[in-house]
């Protein structure tokens, strides 16, 4: 069975020579054109972009971005073949022409181009994130926003967060595999059985949270994390002059698109599904 770890990958690409921030910008970046983008032009090649980067400047191999992007592959066909229904006039993503007759409604191009702009925009921003993931490191993010002046706890508490992340995902795995091997709840309703499972479930990573949680607070706590600037040493803090440039870059690129995207809005916004 395929290992389904969102974690850092120790690489030496691009990427992992970038510093967080700068890999934060590129995130920005994407998110901005691909919420504010009304293009399936735009769409598709800011998820070639995002492709290319993680294909070539990851380090991380496509199998690992494959296991964790099926499990989001169905949310990505809904939006592709559901929302097409839902089509109000919110993008110009194709001509008003019938494409697809359906007992529901009569699919026009625009409105199948108007799933497939969603598909696209949630494809590269979940690609740009999965990039960041595997390439940054937990403690190199927050060194790097702790440098920037924000409040160490703050970085912390989402890293934290992450590095739990696949704790918690192998911890559901093997309450399920005991609950089927117990039986439990089979002589209940589906619904109510169902219901039983995540009450276990949701006990036993509340419990698993809070007890890693205190552990990692009273480890920061014995190594005088924050006492001093010399107290607590961190590792080297990746940066790379191409890392920054690129970052400031997509930045740019990303902040003009969206000035643009304004400077031509007429009607809805490209995310506003009430059309």
């Amino acid at each position: 069975m395929d290992t389904f770890e969102l974690s850092y990958r120790d690489a030496d690409s691009a990427f992992h020579r970038m510093d967080p921030f700068a890999k934060t910008l590129f995130i920005v970046a994407v998110s901005l054109v691909a919420i504010f983008n009304s293009s399936l032009w735009v769409g598709l090649g800011l998820f070639l972009f995002t492709l290319f980067c993680a294909t070539f400047l990851s380090g991380v191999s496509l199998r690992a971005y494959w296991q964790l992007g099926k499990v989001i592959l169905p949310f990505i066909l809904i939006l592709a073949l559901v929302f097409p229904f839902f089509y109000g006039g919110q993008v110009t993503a194709g001509s008003d022409e019938i494409a697809l007759r359906t007992p529901i409604k009569d699919l026009t191009w625009a409105a199948l181009g108007f799933g497939a702009l969603l598909a696209l925009r949630f494809l590269a921003i979940g690609i740009s994130g999965l990039t960041f993931a595997f390439t940054t490191h937990p403690s190199d993010l927050v060194h790097n926003f702790s440098r920037k002046g924000l409040d160490y706890r703050m970085v912390h508490a989402p890293v934290l967060g992450l590095v739990l992340f696949p704790t918690f995902v192998q911890l559901a795995r093997d309450i399920s595999t005991t609950q089927r091997i117990r039986d439990l709840g089979q002589d209940l309703s589906w619904l109510r059985r169902k219901w039983e499972r995540m009450k276990h479930l949701a006990f036993a990573m509340l419990v698993l949270g809070l007890r890693n949680g205190q552990t990692q607070a009273m480890a920061l706590d014995i190594r005088g994390y924050g006492a001093h600037k010399t107290r607590t040493f961190m590792r080297p803090l990746p940066s790379s002059r191409f890392g920054k440039v690129f970052g400031w870059a997509c930045l740019a690129a990303g902040v003009a698109y969206l000035a643009l995207q304004i400077a031509n809005l007429s009607g809805a916004m490209p995310w506003d599904l009430a059309g």
